[in-house]
């Protein structure tokens, strides 16, 4: 049964250091000490199977890497508008993921010569998402 039970667990993905794996783990030796990623709920400590875990890679800190799932969505909302060379974009709400929608229109926000999209506008009824996004460009 699919229904919620108390206690409850919040959260659906976490990034932790591996601290021992089962004798069965083929690459144990390479995990243990690694930071990893995991869709499971927020806990100090948990258990996965090998098969759900990615490992960090090198150079990508635990708070960027807990932005993963994040990212995956804004980088998908992205690819799905179709945005074409020279269009005027923009992103409502400055939320989590519009925030990120806005850095990755923002990174690519160069002149219509260029071969990508022009300018991006925001919108959004809280002042502190409105100044977060404007760091973004």
């Amino acid at each position: 049964d699919e229904t919620m039970k108390y206690p409850l667990t919040y959260g659906y993905s976490l990034v932790g250091v591996v601290t021992r794996c089962s004798s069965d783990v083929s690459d144990a030796e390479e995990l243990v000490g690694r930071l990893v990623f995991a869709f499971s709920p927020h806990s100090s400590h948990v258990i996965v199977d090998r098969d759900s875990i990615m490992i960090v890679p090198d150079g990508i800190s635990a708070r960027d890497a807990i932005f993963m799932p994040s990212v995956e969505t804004a980088l998908s909302l992205v690819h799905d508008a179709h945005v074409r060379i020279g269009e005027k974009v923009a992103v409502f709400g400055q939320g989590l993921i519009g925030l990120l929608v806005n850095a990755i229109l923002s990174s690519q926000q160069i002149q219509p010569s260029s071969g990508k999209f022009g300018t991006v506008t925001v919108f959004d009824t809280i002042s502190d998402r409105l100044a977060a996004a404007s760091v973004m460009g």
